[in-house]
């Protein structure tokens, strides 16, 4: 045992001492951010954080970027005395997770495959955090939003729209082919299909959602359930027309009008509606055993509470509940819950290509609790971001910034 010891230690020795500069160049710095330094090690790093994201462009330009201003963001943050801890980083991790339908852990593991570390993750959402805490205590007193305010954007928000529409739809995931090779598949299609029955044999060959088997068709909808990026595109449209492709969050999609016919009565605009997502577990099979997994679930299940109670079995933190303003549910949620009547469910591919379950459990004519401190808090970020956007060019204008 001591001659392997001595023989493990002399190898060590003898890399260490021919490759000196191969653990070092890795870690070496390639930036100085005033008194603070990037490495090319975290530079490669937020790379790969980049293409997990599937971002397209300059990744190493962007990435370079985002690590100079966060920097600038964390030096500011020391100016000013303002820390985080480890609860609020798990928090900020959480909350980042949530806006993909990832539980923190499935988002850890996903990352794990793609070569991230943890410890970048938390880096990248400290950073977030420290630069929220700043530049709401830097600019939180200009800000104001009156009830009048909120009052207007629930307005906007709740435009009533007395039509029913006869709709068919094409989705094409992202992460199936890669943003631009999706979208030049959905302009193609948008240029040629011309016909109820062109669009129908693209839906079954292309289309990636639960309508795909009928050709696409989603039948009649009130107009004002779709969210409004499609329902305004939709509206536009004359009977046998297909939209421009839209950009849904992890999908590009194609809408057919195939019909139009006014509402009975306009009646009360629906407001909210609440709903279940499930994530379904990211096992090894193929996308098909996924779906068939899926249906099983979505056929045992007549009710949200029966959803809940039989995705027991899945991992932890796999069901999101929410009950929301109709206007702020995610918008590849929001086509989706469109085609359902409550305790509905349907199947859809989410960001990082899974599959995930969504039921609807209800839709209301009011607004759930907290709704408008939800809109008001929301107008509130959306207006001292601006002031922070400012802010931070500022901040980079001042700094010296070396390459080395």
């Amino acid at each position: 045992m001591k001659k392997i010891a001595l023989l493990t230690y002399g190898i060590s020795l003898c890399l260490s001492l021919a490759f000196p500069s191969l653990a070092a160049s890795i870690y070496s710095p390639i930036y100085h951010v005033n008194d603070s330094v990037v490495t090319e090690y975290e530079l490669q790093q937020r790379i790969k954080m980049l293409q997990s994201f599937g971002t397209r462009g300059d990744l190493r330009q962007m990435a370079t970027d985002q690590l100079i201003e966060d920097r600038l963001r964390s030096q500011a943050a020391k100016e000013a005395g303002i820390t985080t801890n480890d609860e609020e980083i798990l928090g900020g991790m959480e909350e980042f997770a949530a806006r993909g339908n990832f539980s923190t852990e499935q988002l850890l593991n996903y990352f794990r495959q793609r070569g991230v570390h943890r410890e970048t993750f938390e880096d990248f959402v400290s950073a977030g955090i420290l630069w929220r805490n700043v530049i709401g205590a830097r600019f939180a007193s200009k800000v104001n939003v009156t009830d009048e305010e909120v009052d207007a954007q629930l307005n906007v928000n709740a435009i009533s729209f007395p039509k029913t529409v006869n709709i068919a739809e094409i989705i094409l995931p992202v992460a199936e082919r890669g943003a631009a090779q999706t979208r030049a598949l959905a302009d193609r299609l948008s240029q040629t299909l011309k016909s109820s029955n062109q669009f129908s044999i693209a839906a079954k060959k292309f289309s990636k959602s639960d309508t795909a088997f009928r050709g696409g068709a989603m039948g009649w909808i009130p107009l004002g359930t779709l969210p409004a990026q499609v329902s305004s595109r939709v509206s536009a449209l004359e009977p046998g027309q297909v939209t421009a492709p839209i950009i849904l969050g992890s999908a590009i999609a194609l809408y057919q009008l195939r019909g139009v016919r006014e509402a009975k009565s306009a009646g009360e605009q629906v407001i909210s509606v609440s709903y279940l997502n499930v994530i379904m577990p990211n096992t090894k099979s193929s996308q098909g055993g996924q779906i068939a997994a899926a249906t099983k679930l979505m056929n045992s299940s007549d009710t949200c509470l029966d959803m809940q109670a039989n995705t027991s079995k899945f991992a932890e933190n796999a069901v999101t509940s929410q009950s929301l303003p109709s206007a702020q549910v995610p918008v590849r949620l929001a086509v989706e819950i469109a085609k359902l009547d409550p305790n509905e469910s349907g199947y859809y591919v989410a960001e990082n290509g899974g599959i995930n379950v969504v039921m609807l459990c209800n839709r209301a004519k009011d607004l759930p609790e907290g709704a408008r401190e939800q809109i008001r808090n929301a107008l509130f970020g959306q207006r001292v971001g601006s002031f922070g956007a400012g802010y931070l060019q500022e901040l980079r204008g001042d700094a010296i910034i070396i390459a080395k």
